[in-house]
């Protein structure tokens, strides 16, 4: 409650209560930020590419797609190398965007082809979309799912989790940093030990006067309630431990540049192991595209950060498949 009354508080210094819904609406549309092409052609590129190379991964990476992780047709979850990697493995688990409301899980099978290479056991996340969930269904199902990813990590010992988001995704990744998980789920908050947020939203209030806006139905209280930025106090208090990487793509809207800066601070501030960077020459849906790629600036730091190298465990994974 105390950072939902402080933000409340410093509504005079808001830039974006300024700014006509014509302003919002370009300062949050990535496409129209792009220097790959048209916004048309941006987008139509994006959901052809990322279809066709999620089903190259799925047709040749061991996995087990569709498994329901709550009651509703949309509560499901995709999980790839769990059966070839060791059981110790480190979980990467990533939170695809589309501004709640398009893409899928679907679409972005091919992270797991560099992730399990490096030797993470990955699993890809859907939850129900707008219209048919508001905003608190989404975090609701993303909270759920990961309660069901955590105890998968602890039934196989695995040595860490590690949580991933772009765009939409990486508000809800942030989100469940938030989370304490043993009164969720009876797992302790530090088997989670990183996040990496690409491209994310950390105030979904500028958001509300947007065409976004329309299928989800915020108020500005709901939008508050369901922000990152409101619920610092408790991802700090529960991160202590953890590491966690915010990037940005230089052609993102300025305002995504601006939202990954505050939270930035906030995070070093309070003395938390964050770093912030901005991967030059891609555009909002290029910085995705690309941590499907080894040698991917993001891609790497991902690695690091679970302690894996790329080379030895395709080696290792090689093997185990003979």
């Amino acid at each position: 409650m105390e950072g939902e009354n402080n933000l409340k508080n410093e509504k005079d210094n808001e830039i974006w209560r300024k700014w006509s819904k014509e302003e919002l609406d370009y300062q949050y549309s990535p496409s129209q930020w792009s220097k790959q092409g048209t916004p048309t052609e941006v987008i139509a590129h994006h959901v052809q590419w990322t279809a066709e190379e999620s089903k190259k991964v799925r047709d040749s990476l061991e996995c087990e797609l569709n498994i329901s992780y709550g009651m509703s047709e949309s509560q499901k979850l995709d999980i790839f190398g769990a059966n070839t990697l060791p059981p110790g493995s480190p979980i990467f688990v990533f939170i695809h965007g589309g501004y709640w409301q398009s893409m899928s899980k679907d679409d972005y099978s091919y992270v797991a082809a560099s992730m399990t290479k490096a030797g993470a056991v990955t699993i890809v996340m859907e939850y129900t979309r707008a219209p048919k969930a508001n905003m608190e269904t989404i975090v609701s199902d993303v909270k759920l799912g990961t309660s069901y990813v955590l105890n998968f990590a602890k039934r196989r010992e695995s040595s860490g989790v590690y949580l991933c988001g772009h765009s939409a995704g990486g508000h809800l990744v942030a989100m469940l940093l938030a989370v304490d998980w043993l009164t969720e789920c009876m797992v302790s908050p530090s088997l989670i030990k990183g996040a990496i947020i690409m491209s994310g939203i950390f105030d979904l209030r500028p958001l509300v006067p947007t065409y976004i806006n329309d299928p989800l139905k915020m108020t500005e209280e709901s939008a508050l309630k369901n922000s990152p930025i409101a619920v610092m106090e408790n991802s700090v208090k529960l991160s202590t431990k953890r590491r966690i990487v915010l990037a940005v793509a230089e052609e993102d809207p300025k305002e995504f540049h601006r939202q990954t800066g505050e939270i930035l601070q906030i995070l070093v501030q309070a003395g938390i192991q964050a770093d912030s960077v901005v991967i030059p020459g891609v555009d909002h849906f290029g910085i995705v595209e690309k941590l499907g790629l080894e040698d991917f600036q993001v891609t790497q730091m991902a690695v690091e950060m679970m302690n894996l190298n790329i080379g030895n465990i395709a080696k290792q994974m090689e093997t185990t498949a003979m």
